[in-house]
């Protein structure tokens, strides 16, 4: 009876007249690039891909900036083992450990702690400070022991349990240290405080093995979309996903009512229609807005997911100077990353003034690979969006602000020729940066793998869901949304094989 059902149900589809079913993909980052490039290399190929913005790439944006291209989203391919982004890209010598034209080894990183007075820390103990945080970040233990299980507890404990052991580091540095690491590790992780996350969540996704920060050399993170359409290496063998793309379609309604195709509305009234929908967009928009999209409203098990796991806010400033002043002499190829610490009497001015606040989110700064003229500013925390809504002139005097600031009596320091800034986290199609896993979603068991579980009607997904927010080993990676795009792709593909072996 159910076999008669399922076959019933899919003779009642809008498929096409090749017989092919009518795909729709919400978004067109790469989960929503994987899922129709693998669509369409099977033989699905009436797909349409809404996409809210008037570019295709999601979370991964290349912006122009000096003479260079860069990435304002995703940046590193995190590892090699396992990592699909790494597969994809090796065989093409497109992601290098090396930070130089000409570099021949992996660099040496010299990590420097300054703080808001311009002071650089004294060198007692930092290498074995930063060795020891670089392990303890890898091999996660003593969860059992944690009383409330928040990964800021453990970071706190094991730091503690360093500087007890390590006195040439001043107890007047612990603190500022202490804060500078969680933000650090926020900046990886992706959460406002690592309070809200779960350590054991952390413990129960470790990265892919491998060189843990490979970078594009001259190009771009966009490189791995025109490989999974084919557009790279050879030109001539594209798949015609970018055809399939309307820009500018904000999606405000997905109508699975009833046994017809599923209605998709967007923002402008245009009513789309399909036997499947898989909806991409970022879990921030899911937590703003999917009481209003879905109807009917989505099942416990998403919904439940979509409240409990995480949303992030990270963000980036990009600072060219033609005539870079960060500059240092080194016999080895070296990166120096420059971690900010406010001083407490700064802390406490900051956190009194709405409208520089967001400074607190300060994490570490450094020349970008392959673009020497380049310096970026990592920032993580609650404030993150007053720092985008700032007007464009209060910002890029704040930034001045910073480097002078910081740096002033470190370097002899240059006019900046153009700063950029992200707005990820007002910008209302992604709502922040990426997931993770808080506390309540990894003890209730409420997390990446439910909120990936498809709406279905009579057996059938009709509304299916990727991204990474529904990853639930690499959540947050771009190696985990293209895995998640593929994932639901081939849902649909293996549906319409057995369909076709039943006839």
């Amino acid at each position: 009876m159910k076999c008669l059902v399922f076959l019933c149900l899919l003779c009642a589809s809008t498929t096409s007249g090749n017989g092919s079913p009518k795909v729709i993909i919400v978004g067109s980052g790469p989960a929503g690039i994987a899922a129709a490039s693998r669509l369409i290399q099977n033989g699905i190929d009436d797909v349409r891909i809404l996409e809210a913005e008037n570019r295709f790439g999601g979370r991964i944006k290349t912006v122009r900036i000096g003479e260079y291209s860069t990435d304002m989203g995703a940046q590193w391919v995190h590892g090699e083992v396992g990592n699909v982004g790494y597969e994809l890209a090796a065989p093409f010598d497109l992601v290098t450990k090396v930070v130089k034209p000409g570099d021949t080894q992996e660099p040496v990183y010299d990590v420097l702690f300054v703080d808001s007075s311009g002071t650089t820390l004294p060198p007692e103990g930092i290498k074995d400070f930063v060795g020891a945080v670089g392990e303890f970040e890898k091999n996660i233990s003593g969860v059992d022991d944690l009383r409330t299980g928040s990964y800021g507890e453990y970071l706190r404990k094991r730091l503690n349990d360093f500087f007890g052991e390590h006195p040439e580091i001043q107890a007047k540095f612990h603190k500022p240290l202490t804060h500078s690491i969680e933000l650090v590790m926020m900046a990886i992780v992706g959460a406002e405080s690592a309070d809200d996350v779960s350590a054991l969540g952390v413990k129960n996704s470790p990265p892919c093995f491998g060189w843990r920060d490979l970078n594009w050399k001259e190009k771009t993170y966009s490189t791995i979309l025109d490989i999974l359409m084919k557009r790279y290496p050879n030109a001539d063998e594209e798949l015609p996903v970018l055809n399939k793309i309307v820009f500018n379609k904000r999606v405000i309604k997905i109508n699975s009512t009833g046994e017809g195709p599923v209605k998709v509305i967007t923002a402008d009234g245009t009513e789309y229609t399909a036997d499947h929908v898989i909806f991409t967009g970022s879990l921030g928009v899911l937590k703003a807005d999917h009481e209003k999209i879905f109807e009917p409203p989505l099942p416990e098990k998403n919904k439940n997911a979509i409240e409990r796991i995480g949303m992030g806010k990270n963000g980036k400033i990009l600072i060219y100077h033609d005539n870079p002043w960060w500059t240092h002499e080194a016999k080895v190829p070296t990166q120096v990353i420059h971690n900010f610490l406010w001083t407490e009497d700064d802390r406490k001015l900051l956190e009194n003034d709405p409208e520089r606040a967001w400074m607190l989110g300060l994490t570490y700064g450094f020349e970008v690979e392959w673009r020497p003229k380049l310096f970026q500013i990592w920032l993580s925390g609650a404030h993150l969006e007053q720092m985008e809504k700032n007007s464009e002139e209060l910002f890029k005097n704040q930034t001045l602000e910073i480097l002078d600031r910081f740096f002033g009596n470190m370097y002899n320091l240059t006019e900046p020729t153009e700063i950029q800034r992200s707005s990820w986290n007002t910008n209302e199609n992604f709502r922040g940066s990426y997931s993770y896993q808080t506390m309540q979603s990894v003890n209730m068991k409420s997390g990446p793998a439910e909120l990936g579980e498809p709406v279905m009607r009579g057996g059938i997904p009709v509304v299916l869901f990727a991204g990474e927010a529904t990853e639930p080993r690499y959540y947050s990676m771009v190696h985990g949304a293209i895995g998640s795009g593929w994932r639901e792709a081939d849902r649909l593909i293996n549906l319409y094989r057995e369909k076709k072996s039943s006839e």
